[in-house]
């Protein structure tokens, strides 16, 4: 049996990192660093599929396809539709964080607007 090796963030491989583990504090440790990645079944088109988010973005995901009044599996569809590469849990990845940017973008610019902000 061959054991592959797999390197770290810092280079290293093996676990055997030159640099002191570093405790997380409070605020670095919130629930997008515990979120566990799920396998979910949907219905894309007329086909069964799955794919393997972490919660955070299954729940974004249904967030944005209420906001949008739309169905889970029509926005999927529309998502998969439009990947131009990439496997369809990359590309529902992307979509959402595209989306919250958006979000994020029109709110700084709606309350730069509102004089909220200098």
């Amino acid at each position: 049996m061959t054991e592959k090796l797999s390197r770290n963030v810092d280079g290293s491989r093996d676990g055997a990192s030159s640099r002191p583990l570093q405790r997380l504090s409070n605020h670095e440790n919130s629930g997008y660093l515990r979120s566990r990645v799920l396998k979910r079944s949907i219905v894309v088109g007329r086909h069964k599929t799955s794919v393997s988010l972490e919660d955070v973005f299954w729940q974004e995901l249904r967030q944005i396809a209420h906001d949008l009044g739309l169905h889970l599996s029509q926005l999927v569809a529309r998502i998969d539709a439009e990947r131009q590469h990439g496997n369809l849990s990359s590309a529902i990845r992307l979509f959402v964080f595209e989306e919250r940017c958006k979000s994020a973008a029109a709110r700084s610019h709606d309350g730069q607007h509102a004089g909220l902000t200098p």
